[in-house]
């Protein structure tokens, strides 16, 4: 057999991608909760405020507010927003579903039982007979907005009307997406009536980019203050996908002109039915990196909300065989941590006040599909770096002559009280966080440092038979 040489393509292909050095506010890791379908409100605000959670995403619904036809008040379960507030954490309240008073809609008992409504017919003028009852349903979700937002004025940080309207599930009868933005426009004008510095959202969309522009093209961007955006990545990591779902969202504002309104990721998460608990954790911090990096390169705010804080077990019937839906929680249905559940607390401590202001990619050959980030978040005097790589991934990196402590994904100490300089790191999916006394300076690496690297990797994968190309 002839022996054969590297290719010189190898060499010319090494390369670093950098971000630009400007700012964006990294607010941290939210969560959605199921408080309003009857889980325990203290454990819930608890278990948040010990992950660090900043922000809650919750219903109140709009069925346990009026169950019966005309009389509106908050039941106990949808007072979770006095027990968010109460914890210091704020609250996102989404104001849905349908409401069997009205319309034909008929949730189980089980959905009931849970305190769900499941009537998901999306509130219609009338004049589509096909997909609305009545003006009497429409206008009974206005008074239900109206309820809901003269009671929580100056409580709340924001509102979301509805959810998923761009999926059957939520949306049965199939309102379009111009049906929908009457509906936004109507609560929109009444949440700012009540409460006018809110954020009101619209959209919370599951995945269509054409329910966005129907929107947009009815005139959607008068009657929100930002897009809610779900998405889900199966078993994939969030440097395969995560960018581009967030710029295909974005792109159809760009192309109503709405170039600078916040995108909010309202829903987001990996279920322990694809990935494990640590490939759970590496994600959900990974992702909210490539969250705030869309957030700095476009100049716009937003926030993040992993799905969910707690294992779903709404009741044993409804989610018989739903071990996807089970599995997305920081904590077990027991309130038991995960791994995740310590990642998040520890991004949310160690980047709290910061704003990021690069993220800095280093790829080894074109063929070659992984590379290593370092991501930078700063406030005067102190940076953090955010360090991790898709394959296990050897890297040298120059800080500056100032104190520095290293923590792991979980937030406890692997280096204390050491100087900056010249710091080897062994990179692998577990994001590192190395903690500096100073102001941010542009880390890298020289190219002998990458051809050594480069090689490092090469023998490290022929040993372990090309795993992970």
């Amino acid at each position: 057999m002839k022996a054969r040489k590297i290719p010189a393509v190898f060499l010319a292909a090494i390369l670093t991608v950098s971000g630009f050095w400007v700012s964006a506010q990294a607010e941290g890791i939210g969560a959605c909760t199921h408080m309003a379908h009857g889980r325990n409100q203290e454990q819930t605000c608890s278990a948040a405020v010990n992950a660090g959670v900043p922000f809650v995403r919750d219903e109140v619904i709009w069925q346990t507010v009026e169950s019966v036809k005309g009389q509106l008040s908050f039941p106990e379960r949808s007072r979770w927003v006095e027990s968010a507030t109460e914890s210091g954490i704020n609250c996102l309240v989404v104001l849905s579903y349908g409401n069997t008073n009205y319309d034909s809609g008929k949730p189980s008992q089980a959905d009931l039982d849970a305190g769900g409504a499941w009537d998901c017919t999306l509130p219609v003028r009338d004049g589509n007979p096909e997909t609305t009852a009545d003006n009497e349903y429409f206008d009974a979700y206005v008074r239900y907005v109206d309820f809901v937002s003269k009671s929580l004025a100056g409580k709340v940080a924001a509102y979301e009307i509805w959810n998923e309207p761009d999926i059957k599930y939520f949306n049965t009868k199939d309102a379009t997406a111009g049906d929908y933005t009457e509906m936004l426009k109507a609560a929109y004008r009444t949440i700012k009536n009540n409460d006018p510095g809110v954020t009101v959202l619209g959209g919370a969309i599951a995945f269509e980019t054409d329910f966005i522009d129907g929107m947009m093209k009815a005139g959607a961007g008068k009657y929100m203050d930002g897009l809610s955006v779900h998405y889900y990545l199966g078993k994939g990591s969030p440097e395969k996908r995560a960018r581009n779902r967030l710029d295909e969202y974005r792109d159809v504002l760009v192309k109503y002109g709405y170039d600078k309104m916040p995108v909010w990721l309202t829903e987001t998460g990996w279920a322990n039915s694809n990935v494990d608990e640590q490939t759970q954790a590496q994600y959900i911090i990974r992702n909210a990196v490539f969250y705030d990096e869309f957030l700095l390169d476009h100049g716009i705010d937003g926030q993040y909300f992993t799905y969910e804080l707690q294992d779903s077990s709404i009741t044993a019937d409804v989610l018989a065989g739903m071990e996807y839906e089970n599995s997305l929680g920081l904590y077990k249905n027991d309130f038991t941590p995960k791994v995740s559940a310590g990642a998040v607390k520890a991004f949310n401590s160690l980047t709290a006040g910061k704003k990021l202001t690069a993220v800095e990619q280093t790829k080894f050959v074109l063929f070659y599909r992984k590379s290593a980030y370092t991501a930078t978040y700063s406030q005067s005097g102190q940076t953090v770096y955010i360090v991790w790589a898709e394959s296990e991934f050897d890297m040298t990196i120059n800080l500056p002559d100032a104190k520095t402590t290293v923590y792991d994904m979980q937030g406890n100490i692997i280096e204390d009280n050491a100087r900056g300089g010249e710091k080897r790191i062994n990179a692998t999916q577990s994001p590192v966080y190395i903690v500096c006394d100073s102001d941010p300076v542009k880390i890298e690496r020289n190219f002998m440092q990458r051809v050594i690297a480069f090689f490092a990797d090469i023998f490290r994968m022929i040993a372990n038979g090309f795993t992970g190309w």
